[in-house]
């Protein structure tokens, strides 16, 4: 087994915001930090790896004192075999309670021939659905039984994903004490097939996948809050918004930069 240091996973880190987030954990120096930078395509990871250990090296001082470390681990949260592996080597190098942070930021919007795809159609609702909403519930349901003391979850989410975007019972029941995984699994399931129907609107969805997704999201990590009010671990579970930043989703408009998004989820 590894040493005592705290362990914080970034995933979908090999650019944008999560490689941002992975830059501020590694050069902090309030507290001695292993940084998994995961990435789905590893000739990605490794260079986004590359990168950052060149600059820690430069940054020297304070984050190398500190003894912070760099690790990358291949990770497709779009495959449960790929995370149940990484959860594996994780046990194996740090012990069956391994993990200290959790950020879920692995995820995007659908793109077609290299632009975006803007329509509100099934097939986009269900790739945006799973890609952002499942993919980061998955994780999360195989990371919390090995998260430690204190652990922190967090999701990165959008402010479009307000409940204001609802309409009919659809806000009561995103924000209910008694709202519960299977159902949470059945309102996003349910968006992806009123999209296919052409009736989203009667039940109180709007026509935006990504932020459908995203509420979602929110929705589950105040659920896991209340799941685990007990949990003598106390874990915290967090939603956050980076605000619009310049990434190659938003494009080169927005007012922020990833290591400015970056400040809120660190």
């Amino acid at each position: 087994m590894d040493d005592d240091r705290l362990v914080a996973v970034v995933t979908g880190a090999n650019r944008g915001i999560g490689k941002a987030i992975t830059q501020q954990l590694l050069l902090q120096s309030s507290k001695p930090l292993i940084v998994y930078l995961t990435a789905r395509v590893v000739d990605r990871g490794q260079r986004a790896f590359d990168e950052l250990r060149r600059e820690q090296l430069r940054a020297g001082s304070n984050a190398l004192r500190q003894n912070n470390e760099l690790r990358f681990h291949q990770l497709d949260v779009s495959d449960e075999q790929s995370i149940r592996a990484f959860i594996d080597y994780l046990t194996l190098v740090h012990g069956n309670h391994s993990i200290d942070v959790l950020v879920n930021n692995a995820g995007g919007v659908v793109r077609q021939n290299d632009h975006i795809v803007r329509t509100c159609d099934a097939d986009t609702a269900a790739q945006c659905v799973q890609m952002n909403y499942f993919t980061a519930v998955n994780m999360t349901t195989w990371a919390v039984p090995h998260m430690r003391r204190h652990g922190r979850v967090v999701f990165l989410v959008t402010a479009l994903a307000h409940l204001g975007i609802f309409s009919g019972d659809l806000p009561r029941v995103l924000t209910s004490d008694e709202l519960t995984l299977a159902g949470l699994h059945i309102i996003e399931n349910g968006f992806v097939s009123s999209v296919g129907k052409g009736t989203y609107a009667a039940y109180g969805f709007p026509p935006m996948p990504y932020a459908v997704a995203k509420a979602g999201l929110i929705a589950y990590a105040r659920m896991m809050a209340r799941i685990t009010a007990s949990d003598p671990r106390g874990l915290l579970f967090a939603s956050v918004c980076p605000g619009y930043v310049k990434t190659d989703m938003t494009g080169p408009y927005a007012p922020l930069t990833p290591e400015q998004g970056a400040e809120t989820p660190v």
